[in-house]
């Protein structure tokens, strides 16, 4: 209530002739305020479940842009506008030498296979785990492989010391894991399987490089939007997911899909090839020029 009195009067300050909200608490006072002084404002929701901030004002929002294709949102369809996940541009879609490149820059042998698991910059305790139970079978199935485990920033030293008790010799050089990497570019580009959680913006730069991906969605987020992200895109055979509970309890089922998967390059290249049609290299711009247009 107190936020939406000061949202008021600074919206009668500042006079915007338009207003973008990307959801989070903070848009709900700021939305209220819009909608009671008649400013237009437009929201932008990455994951295809909207979240509740962006619920609570969509009634007065002029337009709910998008960052998966409209027909997956409840929105009315006609007040929604597809643009697509903002990301940086150094995402972008990969040839073999771009990828043997980016391998070369990690240190690793461009022959080499690379699985990336990616369980954001606070890490997935259930990736790092599930990796850690099945490492020793998937190494030993697979001598040409390396594998890139990025922890989390309070993990690194934790994961290291247990590969170090769980592997020996030759295994133990082809696991490199890291806590938080600012180039993530790099890593999931000299990858040749990603296994990932299904946050909207990892995923979108999945997509934008053509990644063949094993998603493990968490059921713990708010509203459980990633596992509705990872069922509309395993629906249209862009991704693999599992459920996380049933890795938790038998990991050899996350183990089994990564050996079919790295023995079949045509699966890898049909999921990648559907992800890759859900990005769209223009979505900075095509946000930008909507806000744009419809300030007028």
């Amino acid at each position: 209530m107190i936020g939406t009195i000061q949202a008021y009067f600074i919206l009668l300050e500042i006079k915007p002739n338009i207003i973008f909200i990307k959801g989070g608490y903070i848009g709900v006072p700021v939305g209220l305020a819009a909608a009671v002084r008649g400013i237009k404002y437009i929201t932008h929701d990455s994951d295809t479940m909207p979240g509740l901030a962006n619920r609570i004002i969509a009634k007065w929002a002029l337009n709910h842009a998008t960052g998966m294709p409209k027909e997956l949102y409840s929105y009315p369809q006609n007040k929604i506008i597809y643009v697509g996940v903002p990301i940086s541009n150094k995402y972008k879609k990969l040839s073999a030498a771009d990828v043997a490149d980016y391998k070369e820059s990690l240190g690793i042998d461009k022959d080499k296979q690379v699985i990336l698991f990616a369980g954001g910059g606070l890490g997935s305790l259930t990736l790092n785990k599930a990796l850690l139970a099945i490492v020793d079978s998937l190494l030993e199935n697979n001598s040409n492989l390396v594998l890139l485990n990025i922890a989390g920033k309070d993990h690194e030293a934790d994961y290291n010391l247990q590969y170090d008790k769980k592997l020996k010799g030759e295994k133990r050089k082809r696991v490199i894991v890291k806590g938080f990497v600012g180039d993530m570019y790099r890593y999931s580009g000299s990858a040749d399987l990603i296994i990932s959680r299904a946050g909207a913006t990892n995923l979108a730069e999945f997509a934008a490089q053509a990644k063949p991906c094993i998603i493990i969605p968490s059921p713990h987020l708010t509203g459980g939007h990633q596992v509705k992200n990872a069922k509309s895109l395993e629906k249209s055979g862009a991704v693999v997911a599992l459920d996380e509970i049933e890795v938790i309890e038998n990991p050899k089922i996350l183990l089994d899909q990564i050996d079919i998967l790295m023995n079949s390059q045509k699966r890898r290249q049909e999921l990648a090839d559907n992800l890759n049609l859900f990005t769209r290299e223009d979505a900075s711009l095509a946000l930008a020029q909507l806000l744009i247009d419809k300030s007028k």
